[in-house]
């Protein structure tokens, strides 16, 4: 091997050995059980009147280009029936939410809860609603300007 070749790979390696205090062999066993702490960048947020909690992580919904907003909703909180004019991409991170793709709000049918790791795209224009049992965080992202249009309450109701 060149010079210049063994010198690179000793700043490559030498930095990355320095890293941990245990020995190469148990790198690639690493203790179980632990978890790093969520580590958010500072970042703007709000709680507003109906318990939610909106963070904000990058760009902004009604502004031109990519966001993506975190959400913490408390338990009991609805969302009624509403549309968006540009795709949302959901991601459940905690907790549980039911969200229901049709306008007529109804807590009572066989709706399935989604969990931690569920992902759900809501296309343009769908109609939709959700509610809460428990507390759920949800991260969002899209394309701004993305708008919330509530469906009239005469259009919402059961027949």
């Amino acid at each position: 091997m060149k010079k210049t070749a063994l010198y690179a790979m000793a700043m490559l390696l030498v930095p990355w050995l320095s890293c941990t205090n245990d020995p190469v062999q148990n790198l690639a066993n690493p203790p179980s059980g632990t978890k790093a702490r969520m580590i958010l960048p500072p970042v703007q947020d709000t709680v507003l009147q109906s318990g939610r909690k909106n963070i904000y992580l990058a760009g902004h919904r009604n502004q031109p280009g990519f966001f993506i907003e975190r959400y913490i909703f408390p338990p009991g909180y609805k969302g009624m029936p509403h549309v968006h004019n540009s795709d949302l991409y959901v991601t459940i991170l905690s907790g549980s939410a039911h969200i229901v793709m049709d306008k007529v709000f109804d807590t009572t049918v066989n709706a399935m809860a989604y969990g931690p790791g569920s992902y759900l795209v809501i296309k343009a224009d769908q109609p939709h609603y959700e509610w809460f049992t428990e507390e759920c965080t949800m991260q969002v992202s899209g394309i701004g300007p993305n708008e919330t249009y509530y469906i009239p309450e005469a259009e919402t109701k059961k027949p």
